[in-house]
């Protein structure tokens, strides 16, 4: 639904009465009532003609109406409906137990950038899992948000899967239970989340704005918006301090899974022989298991966001415009 529709929706409902709102809420999926619910809240006192034009607008397309239209026009929508059946995710959802059932509903109702974010690590056959649990419409805006590989997979992952093996079943419950354990964050770092889901070029002009209202808050986030790449684009002391403050085994294994930007940024700065050694060591490290590289690329990022919070390196030149 575009945002106008939601708005004049919004407008509907109010001019309902709560009873009846509560009513349609019920055949609602929870992001429907997310974004219904928040439009409703912005909207203040509606002028009177305001409401008739809108009974009217609704009045004239229920007369129109000869059936129901279905949005065959999206893709990621259709194609979840085509993977799996009701029947399917009926029975998926009655092997899960109550437990895992109870927090895929609460799960459900988080902002798809936040879930996925979640799920954004891991592998795509719990994506799809998930995804088919989920209801349709929040299913198909996380699948948007997610990089297209992994959407690719988890698509596939579901199209050619009848029902997830009991292993998998208990990889989805360990997830979900630590779901269960972390609060989702609120605040500046819900903020941070988000504009580490954003495109780049958005996040830096949300935070170029962010620099005219609230410089300090704008700093902060810039602060926890930073990963190990941002190392490419950091001045030469700023990479010169990072390289002082990194364990080597840490910094190898971030590089393993990295492209040559930041290899090169970093060798810059050494020694012909130390920049020699640290490319001769990549060479012969061999293969690294994906969370390994995962995890000391956060290692690496926690670092450079510490040293950036205590102001021992600037922030990236691309940033501070």
């Amino acid at each position: 639904m575009s945002q106008g529709g939601i708005e004049k929706s919004a407008a509907l409902l109010l001019a309902l009465g709560e009873e009846a709102t509560a009513a349609i809420f019920r055949y609602l999926s929870p992001l429907e009532v997310s974004r219904l619910g928040s439009a409703m809240r912005e909207m203040e006192v509606l002028p009177r003609e305001r409401v008739r034009a809108i009974l009217r607008d609704y009045a004239a397309e229920a007369a129109e109406q000869t059936g129901f239209a279905a949005d065959t026009g999206r893709f990621l929508d259709e194609a979840l409906r085509l993977a799996l059946s009701p029947e399917r995710a009926r029975a998926m959802l009655q092997r899960l137990g109550a437990p895992a059932a109870q927090a895929l509903e609460k799960l459900a109702w988080r902002e798809p950038a936040e879930i996925a974010g979640l799920l954004e690590a891991q592998p795509p056959q719990l994506i799809a899992v998930v995804m088919a649990q989920l209801p349709r419409d929040v299913a198909a805006a996380v699948l948007d948000l997610l990089p297209g590989a992994t959407r690719a997979d988890a698509l596939q992952s579901l199209a050619h899967s009848d029902a997830p093996s009991s292993d998998m079943l208990g990889e989805l419950g360990d997830w979900l239970a630590s779901l269960e354990a972390v609060a989702p964050s609120q605040g500046e770092a819900a903020v941070a989340s988000l504009l580490g889901q954003m495109s780049e070029g958005s996040a830096a002009a949300a935070l170029s704005q962010l620099d005219r209202n609230d410089a300090e808050l704008a700093a902060r986030l810039r602060v926890r918006h930073l990963a190990f790449d941002d190392l490419a684009r950091l001045p030469e002391d700023g990479r010169k301090t990072f390289l002082r403050n990194i364990g080597a085994r840490t910094l190898l294994h971030a590089l393993k899974g990295s492209d040559g930007r930041v290899l090169d940024a970093l060798t810059a700065v050494m020694s012909p022989t130390a920049a020699q050694r640290m490319r001769d060591e990549l060479d012969t490290l061999g293969a690294l298991p994906v969370t390994a590289i995962q995890a000391a690329q956060e290692d690496a990022g926690a670092t450079l966001r510490r040293l950036a919070a205590e102001g021992a390196i600037p922030f990236p030149e691309e940033e501070t415009a």
